[in-house]
Order: structure tokens, then C-alpha cells, then sequence
């Protein structure tokens, strides 16, 4: 199974005039809930769920904390977390004053090895088509229903005309444009 992505028509902004292209997007679906989530990583291991749940608790709670301190904090194996923000200038250093900090963002930069073995072993799914408002499960259907091609693209996927996000599941078997 790939990394499961939808076809979308958008226009480039610094070109407005020219036809608007098709282009991959990530479909993203709806992330699992902590039970779920704790339950499927620990699942063939000797760590018990709620170990986790409470781990990832005070992990998240010294996060926080080393931040607030102007710390960055690295996790070993996932990442580094950094807080970031801006400000508006000002004329003389008299007149700054902490009003004027925005954009307070948190930062995550993810471990070299976790980057490079993901992006070393991607693959990609079609998940659909989104058209306007309409989501076409798989990419024979949207050719289908524009009359674009027969049968046999290679793309297997199920579904029909439905609104964007339509949940997980939907979308079909690996797919290319042809």
C-alpha cells in the first residue's frame, strides 16, 4: 500500500491568465485517536498501551516546558522541536516592548534517519480525484465519467462522485497518468 494521494486543478498564483495544471496532494486522513493510536504501537511488543499514553503525556508536558524555557527539544529517533515567532520593528530600542512579538509557532524538524528512511521508501497510491466540489474515488472513474478514456488505466480504486473527504478507504490501487 503507497502513501495515498488525490489529483487537484489549481492555477499558479504568480500566473493567474494560464490554464490552471493537475497536481498531486497528500490525502490526509483524520488521525487515529490515542487509544488507537497506543494499542497499534505497541501491538507485538512487552510496552502496555496506557505505558504509552502515559509516556507520550509527560513527553508532551517537557516539551512544553523546554520550550517556554527557550529550549529546543530533541526526542531521539523522531525529531527536534523549536519555538519560533516574529516582531514588528521599531525605530529605537526604547520603544520595543513585548506587544509587538507575533506569529508564535512551534517548529518540528525531524530526525535525519526517520527523514531519510521515509523518503527513501515512499510509494505512492491514487486516491481519487477532486474536481470543483466532486470526489471521483479513483482516477478511471473521473475518466469515466469525463468520457477521457475505456477501460484498463490500471487504476483500480472504488468510489464514485462524492463530496472531499470522503473518509478513509475510499480511493483505489496504484495509479499513473498516462
Amino acid at each position: 500500500m503507497g502513501t495515498p494521494y488525490t489529483l487537484q486543478q489549481r492555477k499558479n498564483p504568480q500566473k493567474r491568465d494560464e490554464p490552471a495544471k493537475w497536481y498531486a496532494v497528500p490525502k490526509s486522513g483524520t488521525p487515529v485517536s490515542e487509544k488507537v493510536m497506543t494499542k497499534l504501537a505497541t501491538e507485538d511488543t512487552t510496552v502496555a498501551d496506557f505505558e504509552l499514553g502515559a509516556s507520550s503525556q509527560l513527553l508532551s508536558k517537557w516539551i512544553y516546558n523546554q520550550l517556554i524555557q527557550g529550549k529546543r527539544a530533541k526526542i531521539p529517533g523522531v525529531g527536534t522541536f523549536r519555538l519560533t515567532f516574529g516582531s514588528e520593528g521599531v525605530d529605537s530600542i526604547e520603544e520595543f516592548h513585548t506587544g509587538l512579538i507575533r506569529n508564535v509557532k512551534i517548529m518540528f524538524i525531524p530526525d535525519r534517519d526517520l527523514r531519510e528512511s521515509l523518503v527513501n521508501n515512499v510509494s505512492f497510491e491514487n486516491a481519487g480525484v477532486i474536481d470543483g466540489d466532486v470526489y471521483y474515488g479513483s482516477l478511471d472513474n473521473y475518466k469515466k465519467v469525463k468520457g477521457l478514456t475505456g477501460e484498463g488505466t490500471g487504476d483500480t480504486g472504488g468510489g464514485s462522485g462524492t463530496t472531499p473527504g470522503g473518509g478513509e478507504g475510499q480511493g483505489g490501487g496504484e495509479g499513473t497518468l498516462g
